[in-house]
Parts: structure tokens; C-alpha cells; sequence
């Protein structure tokens, strides 16, 4: 037997110390410059003077003339007043309470009558073609992206994996969502009045107390109908809510965790731009192979979605005033899913007064677990954990009118 030389593992981080601590030793060895550029008359000027304030001064601009054919571009200045600027990498820290004080929401911990009273129970072919289309969606689609780099740093800090091809994340949850859209307009007869807008910007800008906020949020699809959907409480039931309180989260402020700009538009936009349809469901895709929180934060960004979207559809159609909010109210369902875990929620939109006695409500439940794992099992396709209860609300959901 031939003898192999033995060699050791090095942690990276432990070389990493022992380097930093003997080049921390080091003293910086006086080379006689100085001394020579003294003699030449030949001034040292310390680095800190250099580069302290006071010693900068204002830049020269240069303004050059515009091309041929081009038109010059007005500087834009920024805005005076900053604006709270709320976006899909928004995590709420101190999760569901933060979002009821941003949108003046109460929540009610179960689905209403009008979703529940429509999820009846899958038949054998409905629940096998949920499954062929999962397995589509995650298995069998031919399209190959190089994937994200896999990071393992507790198992093996510093060590580079090698980086597959496959289906990124984002293609399966449009896949999946689109295939069960399909099934359920062949199972319903309302899909043929009904619209689907694909990866849509809603932008909408707020006051809350003295503050600028604007919520910028991108929907993967929003299905309308040519009929808004009707209110799940009455104006009186929403009237008796108004002494209700809100949850406390003192010393935190309902803006924390949230980025502050100065250059911002006041433009609000909505991803239907027609007022013949009305928004039905919002269908949201967390497209990240990590989550940032726990299921917690999974519901509150379903409240900030479900209540940016009411109010942009609110605003742009001319619904501001309380009285025509609650006379008649926006109603937008959502449903949020990561691909296995589908969230869906339920939002009525009363007022657009963040601060006053007249709240909005979001109806939420915990979360579904679609299937518990979809890989190949000795190079055949397999889906194990599948649940029909998820397919069975959306239909609730799809219903619902």
C-alpha cells in the first residue's frame, strides 16, 4: 500500500484571526522621506488636514450641451418632506400588529362564510390534475436557469458549491398558479367574464398622522371581474367597530424596519387601468428560497398587499371621501404562497383615514401546506404530503362573487 501525505483541514476563520493579529502588530517604520523632502523645500502635509472637512470645497459643474435631437434635463430636486416607502423587501419586525397601525385594520381570525361556504370538497379528477400540475410546475418543465448560489455557512462556512441548472423559483410558482387559474375556469363558469393582469406595480401615497407614506408593491396576477365584490360586513356592523383598539407596540414605531426617501414620485398607479373591471383576488409570490420570518410576517405582508391594492383601486377610481368607502366598500381577497405554503386572507377596505374611528378589516387563517415534498425518488418524479384542502379554499376563493 502506498503512503499518502496526511494533510489538515485549516478553518478559515481561525487563519483569518491569527493573520489579523500579527499583521495588528505592525508599526509603521519611519522610511526618512519626510527628513528628504524637507531638505528639497518640499512640504508634508498631514493626511487628516487633507481630508477633513473643512478642506473640501465645491466641486466644479460642468454642464454639457445636449446632443442633436436631444432635449436638456431639468436637476431634479429632492422632495422636502420624506416619505415612508414600503416595498415587497418590506419585513414588519414587529409583524401583524405593526401593519394594523399602518393600515387602521382589525383582524378577524377566520375566513368569512362567503370563502368557507364555497370550498367544497375536490373530486378524485380535480385533485389528480392538481397534482399533475405541480408536478409540471416543479419537475417536468423543460426550461433550465443557472440557480442562485447555495450558501451553507454553518455546515461549511466558506465553501463554494458547485451551481446547478433547474427550474428557479419564480417559473414554478407562475406555473403552478396559472395551471390551478386554468383549472378553475374550466370547473366555474364565471372565469369566461373574468380578466387576468400578470406582474403589475400598484403605487399608492398616504398620510399617516404627519407623516408621507407610499406603499409600492408588485403583484404576481390580479384576477378582476366586471362586478365588484360585495361587502362581507354591513356599514352598521362596521360602525359598532369603531371603539375597538388597536394593538400597542410601544416603544416601537409602526414606520420601523421601513426605508426613508427624499426622491419620490407622488404618481399613484394601479395595475388594471380600467374602470369597467374590479379587483377579485390578488395573487402574491414570495420567490425567495429563504424566508425572512415566520409565518407571522407571511400575514402581514398579505394585510399590506390586500390593503395597498384596495386603496390604489380606491383613489384611482375617485373613492376617497369615508362616507362612499363605507356606503361601498372595497373588497380584494389574497392569496400568498411560496410555492408550498398558501396563505389566503380576505380585505375590506372602509376608510382611507389611517388615524380615524373607522377601521378596515382583514379576515386571515393560518396557512396551508400544499405538499410536503415534490423531488425525484430513484430518477422517477414523486409528490408526497399532497393537500386537498388547499384546492378546495381557492375554489372558495374563485367562487366567491
Amino acid at each position: 500500500m502506498r503512503t499518502t501525505e496526511l494533510r489538515c483541514a485549516q478553518n478559515i476563520g481561525a487563519q483569518f484571526r491569527a493573520l489579523w493579529l500579527i499583521q495588528g502588530r505592525r508599526r509603521v517604520v519611519d522610511t526618512g522621506a519626510e527628513a528628504i523632502l524637507a531638505s528639497k523645500g518640499i512640504k508634508a502635509v498631514d493626511p487628516k488636514e487633507i481630508f477633513s472637512p473643512a478642506y473640501h470645497k465645491e466641486r466644479e459643474v460642468i454642464d454639457f450641451p445636449p446632443l442633436p435631437g436631444q432635449q436638456a434635463m431639468e436637476p431634479v430636486e429632492p422632495n422636502k418632506q420624506p416619505c415612508f416607502v414600503f416595498n415587497n423587501s418590506f419585513s414588519p419586525v414587529a409583524v401583524v400588529p405593526q401593519v394594523q397601525l399602518l393600515t387602521n385594520s382589525l383582524v378577524q381570525t377566520s375566513l368569512p362564510d362567503s370563502i368557507l361556504g364555497n370550498a367544497v370538497d375536490n373530486t378524485a379528477e380535480e385533485d389528480e390534475r392538481v397534482k399533475e400540475a405541480i408536478l409540471h410546475a416543479h419537475l417536468l418543465d423543460s426550461h433550465q436557469e443557472k440557480l442562485p448560489k447555495v450558501l451553507d455557512v454553518i455546515n461549511n462556512p466558506g465553501w463554494r458549491f458547485k451551481r446547478e441548472y433547474g427550474i428557479p423559483l419564480k417559473r414554478k410558482n407562475k406555473s403552478l398558479t396559472y395551471q390551478l387559474l386554468l383549472l378553475l375556469d374550466q370547473i366555474f363558469p364565471e372565469g369566461a367574464s373574468r380578466h387576468l393582469v400578470e406582474d403589475t406595480l400598484t403605487q399608492v401615497t398616504l398620510s399617516h398622522s404627519d407623516r408621507l407614506m407610499q406603499l409600492k408593491l408588485r403583484a404576481a396576477f390580479i384576477l378582476s371581474s366586471p362586478k365588484p365584490l360585495s361587502a362581507i360586513v354591513s356599514p352598521s356592523e362596521v360602525r359598532s367597530l369603531d371603539g375597538q383598539p388597536l394593538p400597542d407596540i410601544y416603544p416601537l414605531s409602526p414606520f420601523v424596519n421601513c426605508r426613508v426617501w427624499k426622491n419620490y414620485s407622488l404618481n399613484d398607479a394601479y395595475g388594471v387601468g380600467s374602470s369597467r373591471v374590479h379587483p377579485h383576488t390578488i395573487f402574491i409570490h414570495h420567490n425567495e428560497p429563504r424566508m425572512r420570518g415566520k409565518e407571522e410576517h407571511f400575514h402581514a405582508l398579505s394585510l399590506l398587499h390586500g390593503f395597498a391594492h384596495a386603496a390604489s383601486y380606491a383613489k384611482h377610481f375617485g373613492k376617497t371621501s369615508d362616507e362612499d368607502l363605507i356606503a361601498q366598500p372595497v373588497v380584494v381577497q389574497v392569496v400568498h404562497t411560496n410555492g408550498c405554503q398558501y396563505h389566503i386572507s380576505a380585505f375590506q377596505l372602509n376608510t382611507l383615514n389611517l388615524t380615524g374611528p373607522t377601521k378596515n378589516i382583514f379576515w386571515t387563517q393560518p396557512w396551508e401546506t400544499l405538499f410536503s415534498s415534490c423531488t425525484y425518488h430513484a430518477t422517477k418524479p414523486t409528490l408526497e404530503g399532497y393537500n386537498p384542502r388547499v384546492f378546495s379554499l381557492l375554489k372558495g376563493v374563485y367562487a366567491n362573487a
